[in-house]
């Protein structure tokens, strides 16, 4: 009897530990992994996202050209019922509409600023998106382009609204701006949609998530906070990682796509972009930008980059 007694106090002693550890793992997991992650950030420093200071003294005017400009503000309602705001500057007599997505953690001036310029002095009208969950736009979580590119077919939508469906629209995202712009291809897009520039974006949210935690982070019990995080994003997100890829949307792609990628990213592996154009069924082209970091391709070879868009685009 006092045998019993002394085993079942370890017993209880034991699933109590158990269940603290387990507690104090969950936590980690959620506070120091999952929000982070998921959840709206603040940005890096224009010095720590743009590596030079004639990088962010070039951005920096930009920046100022754009809001010297008439732009407006614009909103659409999400699937989901989040509001969601962009930058819309117009063209005189435009020839058309580049709608623009930025990335991870940053926002649409600070991303696009310089090619909105481009873009707009060839006479193209610019919309500018705030992705959901980043500054001006609704949402709490962040899905790594899985909800995102629902949102960017209903702006391609308000873009036709706006402007009508006689001229072309053209899309263009970076980082994450570009994994939501080429899973937007997995749509029945209208048909003037007629190119995309996808600049430096990954495959899937499992495989960078992946990345960032094995290789980046270098964090023990990767498999394990993977498989934890990925029920976090399905039970409080609500989306799941493997839901859509890049991968699934270019099989059956019928949109010529310029892929453009950083030979030096260390955030989102080249690779990443070189399978994306490997994959992809439509007009397509590969342009690695020698000795750049992530997502400032258009900074580091600005004429070289501008050409190689334009003359694929054909604009």
């Amino acid at each position: 009897m006092k045998l019993n007694k002394k085993a079942a106090k370890i017993a209880g002693i034991f699933l109590a530990t158990a269940a603290v550890i387990a507690a104090l793992f969950l936590g980690s997991v959620y506070f120091f992994v999952f929000k982070p992650s998921f959840e709206r950030g603040k940005m890096s420093s224009d010095l720590e996202h743009f590596k030079k200071e004639e990088y962010v003294e070039k951005h920096t005017e930009d920046k100022n050209w754009f809001l010297e400009q008439n732009y407006s503000e614009i909103s659409i309602k999400s699937f989901d019922g989040l509001n969601l705001v962009a930058y819309k500057l117009d063209a005189e007599n435009p020839k058309g509409t580049f709608v623009l997505m930025h990335g991870y953690h940053s926002d649409p001036l600070r991303e696009f600023a310089g090619l909105a310029r481009f873009y707009y002095g060839l006479g193209y009208n610019v919309i500018l998106p705030f992705q959901r969950s980043h500054g001006k736009s609704e949402g709490k979580y962040i899905t790594f382009g899985v909800k995102e590119r629902y949102d960017l077919r209903d702006w391609i939508l308000e873009a036709n609204k706006l402007y009508g469906s006689e001229k072309p629209v053209y899309l263009e995202g970076i980082s994450m701006g570009c994994a939501t712009v080429v899973m937007s291809l997995g749509f029945d897009l209208p048909e003037n949609v007629k190119g995309v520039v996808a600049d430096c974006g990954f495959t899937s949210p499992e495989e960078i998530i992946w990345k960032v935690l094995k290789k980046d982070k270098k964090l023990p019990l990767s498999h394990l906070i993977m498989a934890t995080g990925e029920f976090m994003t399905k039970h409080i997100a609500d989306f799941d990682e493997k839901e859509f890829s890049t991968l699934t949307a270019l099989r059956h792609n019928k949109i010529p796509v310029i892929f453009i990628h950083g030979a030096e990213d260390d955030f989102v592996p080249v690779e990443m972009s070189i399978t994306n154009f490997q994959m992809c069924r439509a007009k397509k082209s590969l342009y690695i930008v020698p000795d750049c970091p992530h997502a400032i391709a258009y900074l580091v070879d600005e004429e070289k980059y501008h050409k190689k868009v334009t003359d694929f685009l054909g604009i």
